[in-house]
């Protein structure tokens, strides 16, 4: 019997159709093809703004409370993040500011894989810089190789959401065997 894999997954896009979601939901159908036992879930961040006032004043929102636990829970997490002027998302970097105010805190040393879709030619190369250098308090574990980065992500998927070139899903390949070894490992 194999063993049950749960792979949460973090779009740093709020928009209903987010080449960033897009990406998430085609690795879904990558994991599962590569291991049968893998559950994935999509995680919301969206969260009200961060607020020491309102922390203090109503505690953590429930909304960041789910999601904190949706992420303690997990094996392994994938972030997929656009890239806004030449950084991450305000609403990932919100999400990394309430997860820092959990106890335990829900990324430590979770294995996190990293993709970047971008309607842009590089693919978000510079916010995939800035998501790394982001999740340095967390003493999480990040894979830093292959970096996926999915330029002109307007064309990049067909009708059905599969990603249509093939060098990308090699190396998107390359990636999630990586990060279903060490996610799975560290929970031996």
């Amino acid at each position: 019997m194999m063993k049950t894999t749960t792979i949460v997954g973090i779009s740093g896009s709020l928009r209903k159709a987010s080449s960033n979601t897009k990406l998430l939901k085609y690795t879904e159908k990558k994991l599962k093809m590569i291991n049968t036992g893998v559950h994935f879930s999509l995680g919301s961040i969206n969260l009200p703004l961060y607020n020491d006032d309102l922390e203090k004043e109503q505690g953590v929102p429930k909304s960041v409370t789910e999601l904190g636990d949706l992420l303690g829970r997990a094996s392994g997490i994938i972030i997929s993040t656009p890239e806004y002027n030449k950084g991450i998302s305000g609403a990932l970097k919100n999400c990394f500011d309430w997860m820092s105010r959990l106890k335990p805190n829900p990324f430590t040393s979770k294995t996190i894989a990293i993709l970047s879709a971008t309607d842009g030619r590089s693919g978000g190369e510079r916010c995939q810089y800035i998501l790394r250098l982001s999740l340095t308090p967390f003493d999480c574990n990040i894979i830093q190789s292959p970096e996926v980065l999915i330029g002109h992500s307007s064309s990049a998927f067909n009708e059905v959401g599969d990603l249509t070139d093939a060098k990308s899903n090699k190396l998107l390949d390359k990636l999630l065997e990586k990060f279903l070894a060490q996610s799975s490992a560290q929970h031996i």
